[in-house]
């Protein structure tokens, strides 16, 4: 924990692989103190995936410019191999900030983890 009383740690767990799609649980407060970690772990768990990825992120708390550039980095690497990135169950206020950055029209958002597996089983 920090001095100012705030735990800066981030995670990015697998839930499920295998199959169509890889689904991700991201949490925490993902800021400069614990993007390297956070990317590190999100880019390990991509790296040999042949699917789709679907990120549950409604235990995020916070996402810096930092964190929302890891998902940036991952939609790019996903993309290159002919797969999507979904990210789910977003805050609303984290929800804006890609809206303002113009990121909702780059990596698909979705309400929740079933929508993403459907859109993620259309586009397949």
């Amino acid at each position: 924990m920090a001095s100012d009383g705030h735990s800066y740690t981030a995670e990015i767990d697998v839930l499920a692989s295998g199959g169509s799609v890889l689904l991700l649980k991201a949490r925490g407060h993902v800021n400069t103190r614990s993007v390297v970690l956070f990317e590190a772990n999100a880019l390990r768990a991509i790296r040999d995936v042949d699917s789709d990825v679907v990120i549950e992120a409604s235990e995020i708390t916070y996402l810096s410019t930092a964190g929302i550039r890891v998902f940036l980095r991952l939609w790019r690497d996903l993309k290159n191999k002919g797969r999507t990135l979904f990210i789910c169950n977003l805050k609303p206020y984290i929800y804006q900030v890609f809206e303002l950055l113009g990121f909702d029209r780059v990596i698909s958002l979705r309400s929740d983890v079933d929508s993403a597996l459907a859109s993620s089983a259309i586009e397949s």
